[in-house]
């Protein structure tokens, strides 16, 4: 009787284990298919650049701003009542706008922010696109980022060059 149970206990647990071992992973490196896949790499030196004349532009106004104040603060002395009031009134102003182009231009809902999500979203959704087609072609029932917190893996799951292969051969295409 005790060795049935032992039997049965047994053959319930390999029931249950094996289907862990049947199923198949593979894990990419996004971080090498970003440095690596052409669209994506253009597309950061695009943002790069959209974000460098946001922020010229912002410093720009910044630096008129505390120019202004410096003004009033040699002049404040020398000026009538009337004057200092207009002043202080064109600092609250330019204050005012240099927090506005801040918010309008690279805040988290800015123009900045939005560029990066036109420009990006298209290029993610091709990546994404590479991965889920190489997975459901290799028959893998997950796939990881090896990039995100994956300690080890074999390089024989490495999809990686699979994915740019991918990618690169729909760049082809558009050429």
């Amino acid at each position: 009787m005790n060795f049935t149970k032992k039997l049965i206990v047994g053959i319930l647990v390999t029931l249950m284990i094996s289907p862990v071992f049947a199923q198949k992973l593979g894990y990419v490196n996004s971080q090498r298919i970003f440095a690596e896949y052409q669209e994506y790499v253009d597309a950061q030196t695009k943002l790069n650049e959209i974000k460098a004349q946001y922020q010229k532009e912002y410093d720009q106004l910044n630096q008129d701003y505390q120019q202004l104040i410096k003004t009033y603060k040699d002049q404040s002395i020398m000026l009538s009542p009337d004057r200092k009031a207009e002043m202080e009134k064109q600092i609250e102003q330019k204050a005012l706008a240099v927090k506005q182009y801040e918010y309008n231009k690279l805040g988290p809902q800015g123009e900045f922010y939005k560029k990066q999500s036109e420009i990006g979203a298209p290029i993610m959704k091709k990546i994404n696109d590479a991965i889920n087609k190489i997975a459901e072609a290799d028959g893998l029932d997950f796939v990881f980022d090896g990039a995100s917190g994956l300690l080890y893996a074999k390089p024989e799951y490495d999809l990686t060059q699979k994915v740019l292969d991918a990618l690169n051969a729909g760049q082809g295409k558009k050429k």
